[in-house]
């Protein structure tokens, strides 16, 4: 039963790494540009914080670090 298709396919290619990860930087940038109209400065380090963690996320995924890649056994 380990001999599936589903398990013997590759799980990552470059392009949808370099889509994904750049749709999440995306969405950090447009974060943190709604971010700069906020009018309390809770609400906008908040923003800011939630896009900094997009951004991180992204870079990441575009990385392909762990835990979207594999871990280094050391």
């Amino acid at each position: 039963m380990s001999d599936s298709v589903i398990s013997n396919r590759h799980k990552d290619c470059l392009p949808c790494r370099l889509i994904s990860g750049f749709g999440v930087i995306g969405m950090g940038v447009y974060i943190a540009l709604h971010g700069q109209k906020r009018p309390t400065k809770l609400g906008r380090y908040s923003m800011f914080g939630v896009a900094t963690v997009a951004g991180g996320v992204g870079l990441a995924r575009l990385l392909d670090v762990y835990p979207f890649g594999e871990r280094s056994q050391k």
